[in-house]
């Protein structure tokens, strides 16, 4: 009886100091800040929040029941090969051509993965800029398959905006925000992520807060905040505590839609009527399963968002950095490419560091074959 005594206090002990230990770590800066207050009654009047949580049309979600979490842990356990890759080509274009003011072009470079450096109408804009090395809260874990960037954070230029997608750590980077903060001019994010920004050390007056179809000017750049099939959280009591969503950047001359992450639905019309056509469109394709579509769009279904949208063009994003599911990590755009030609969208796949001139013509070919 004595032993059965000590052995419950024993496990009861060790739950308490696991329940300390996380909360603790939870309070560390990267898991950034849930809101509260009058920023959390703010974000209970938007139409996608329905009063608890932030949610989808129609109530689109993962279902995490017990099921489902054993056929993920089934699906992981007989992983495919080929999910990482070992030596990924770099492009480095030279930082003071981006810094150059130069009237009338337009570029764009892929970081990898979501990450995008935009040049329009002399902006120089960041697209969910996960520059760090892991996408995770720690740096030993989800490690980029590169440790090299296009561009250094160091030897980026003043950046007008930074614009993000919502607060998963492969899009929303603590590491990043840390380095690049003080080049920001302004930071346009869906509601509730100013928290995160701000206890980062962001200027609470250079955060600019979006809900679905709002829109901002900066100067002669129109952004609309636009809707997304998503989820969001950092932690393990935040899930849907902040808003997700897609962006719309629009000069006179030009017109970029960035998908950030969501699943596949009618939304691309709704969008695509309202502000199409796009000269381009940033498509989400990569990290899906058939287990979570609903958040993730599988690559046929990102070729035909792209028909959806009204896009001239589309360029595959999401992929080609991290491993965060279970395909090989080239099989989104091979899947994507054939989908592509078979919908007549004319698709572009940039390498990494390769900066595109968009008003002009571009070709594109598979250089993922080589490696």
């Amino acid at each position: 009886m004595r032993m059965l005594k000590y052995t419950v206090i024993s496990l009861l002990s060790l739950v308490a100091v696991g329940f300390v230990t996380a909360l603790i770590i939870l309070q560390l800066p990267q898991f950034g800040t849930k809101p509260e207050g009058a920023h959390l009654e703010a974000l209970k009047r938007s139409a996608q929040h329905n009063g608890e949580v932030f949610v989808n049309k129609k109530g689109a979600d993962v279902d995490m029941g017990g099921r489902t979490l054993i056929n993920v842990i089934k699906a992981y356990m007989n992983a495919p090969e080929g999910r990482h890759a070992d030596s990924l080509p770099i492009l480095h274009p030279d930082p003071a051509d981006v810094a150059e003011d130069t009237i009338g072009e337009y570029h764009l470079t892929w970081f990898g993965h979501s990450s995008f450096l935009l040049e329009v109408d002399n902006k120089n804009i960041l697209l969910d800029p996960m520059l760090g090395p892991a996408a995770a809260p720690f740096s030993f874990q989800v490690r980029r398959f590169s440790q090299d960037l296009p561009i250094t954070m160091e030897n980026l230029p003043v950046i007008d905006a930074v614009i993000f997608s919502h607060d998963h750590y492969d899009h929303l980077d603590h590491t990043t925000i840390l380095a690049i903060k003080d080049k920001v001019k302004h930071f346009y994010v869906p509601l509730g992520l100013k928290g995160h920004l701000t206890g980062w050390g962001v200027d609470p007056e250079a955060v600019t807060e979006l809900d679905w179809w709002e829109e901002v000017k900066m100067d002669n750049v129109r952004l609309a905040c636009t809707p997304s099939q998503h989820f969001s959280g950092r932690g393990l009591t935040d899930r849907n505590a902040t808003l997700w969503c897609s962006w719309v950047i629009t000069t006179p001359e030009q017109n970029v839609y960035f998908s950030g992450d969501s699943g596949y639905f009618n939304g691309f019309k709704s969008i695509g009527e309202k502000y199409g056509p796009f000269d381009l469109a940033l498509i989400e394709c990569g990290q899906y399963n058939d287990l979570w579509q609903a958040v993730h769009m599988l690559p046929e279904q990102s070729a035909q968002a792209a028909v959806d949208l009204n896009a001239r063009a589309m360029i595959p994003i999401h992929w080609g950095m991290f491993e965060l599911a279970l395909h090989p990590w080239k099989e989104p755009a091979e899947r994507v490419t054939v989908k592509a030609k078979e919908l007549g969208m004319p698709l572009l796949t940039p390498m990494i560091g390769e900066r595109l001139a968009i008003r002009e013509k571009i070709t594109t070919e598979a250089w993922w074959n080589a490696y």
